[in-house]
């Protein structure tokens, strides 16, 4: 089995967020959290910010179009607050500051990042206390004023899933590191590469892959046997046409995507996770071709560089020698010396 570890660390580097597009990010979500938390009213509210989502857990891959900030408004539960004044308290707060960058989604605040072209953005999500856990604004407004608090709400808790990738990612390893925060990086990744825009989306294949992970189907020493057996366990979850539980809420995933786009997904998947099986079988230049089609590339260039020795088409390059000519007096002559 060719493992290409110097390849797989070369692909984790160019789909990691780093350099300009990580400090962009950094400065937004650390701006708006000063914003939030300097409004006397949301002070009054007990207003915590915190990063959440995939930037938070490690698990976001490059460019990263957005990060999500987490307004925990601690005064406040689902008893004592309407999400429609809790909502638009935020809100207006962001407008203020931000004016026309600021766009309301269902129960999100989209504040523009973008300076370059790419739609960076980031993501303000209102919360109050549910419990020991929290809950934030349905996605259907109409429900916001219904009779029941219960539909006016939904239950979430993402800085759990935070710890449990945090756990989750200390076995197996590659080397020194982690194994399951990088996996999930190349899961991302090749989601983006061959299913773009469609759903499923980034985060319904990583809580595959923490299932993956979770159950004990993936183990090995190496990034390409790991992701392998990751793609196969995520080709199979799909096709199972089952329900993707949330790890945290121990409830499927909502909104679930259409049945159509998961069938999609599956047989793409599939294909992926056979052509990775082929690749622990092959030399290491088709290997590299195979690892290269399922990573594709992202705005840095193809993710998997093949390794010294091989052409782009995947075929070893054959070292050639120069000879020089010399006439047959010169050989007759160095023969003529040795004897």
């Amino acid at each position: 089995m060719e493992k290409l570890e110097a390849q797989f660390d070369g692909a984790l580097t160019r789909i990691e967020i780093s350099g300009p597009k990580r400090d962009r990010a950094v400065k937004a979500h650390e701006e708006i959290r000063s914003v939030l938390e300097a409004d006397p009213k949301l002070k009054e509210w007990g207003i915590v910010t915190a990063l959440i989502g995939s930037y938070a857990r490690h698990t976001g891959i490059y460019p990263g179009k957005d990060v999500d900030v987490f307004a925990k408004l601690t005064a406040l539960n689902t008893r004592n607050a309407e999400p429609g004044t809790v909502y638009g308290v935020v809100r207006d707060v962001l407008v203020a500051y931000y004016g026309d960058r600021v766009k309301a989604q269902s129960r999100s605040i989209k504040v523009d990042f973008d300076f370059d072209g790419d739609g960076f953005s980031v993501d303000v999500v209102p919360a109050v206390r549910m419990g020991e856990r929290w809950a934030i604004p349905r996605h259907n407004t109409e429900l916001w004023l219904s009779a029941n608090i219960e539909e006016r709400w939904v239950e979430t808790d993402p800085e759990r899933l935070a710890d449990l990738t945090l756990e989750r990612n200390k076995t197996p390893t590659v080397g020194t590191q982690g194994a399951y925060v990088p996996t999930v990086k190349l899961l991302r990744q090749a989601r983006k590469h061959h299913l773009d825009d469609r759903k499923p989306g980034g985060f319904y294949f990583e809580i595959l892959g923490y299932w993956a992970f979770e159950i004990g189907a993936v183990s090995g020493d190496c990034f390409a046997e790991i992701f392998a057996k990751t793609l196969r366990v995520v080709a199979t979850q799909l096709a199972s046409g089952g329900p993707n539980i949330d790890p945290v809420l121990g409830r499927p995933y909502r909104p679930a995507p259409e049945p159509a786009d998961v069938s999609h997904a599956a047989r793409v998947f599939a294909g992926l996770a056979t052509n990775a099986e082929e690749a622990l079988r092959l030399e290491r230049c088709q290997a590299a071709l195979r690892w290269r089609q399922i990573l594709g590339n992202n705005d840095r260039g193809p993710c998997f560089e093949f390794p010294p020795g091989c052409d782009e088409r995947g075929q070893a390059i054959k070292r050639v020698r120069a000879v020089a000519a010399v006439g047959s007096e010169e050989a007759g002559s160095f023969a003529g010396r040795d004897s």
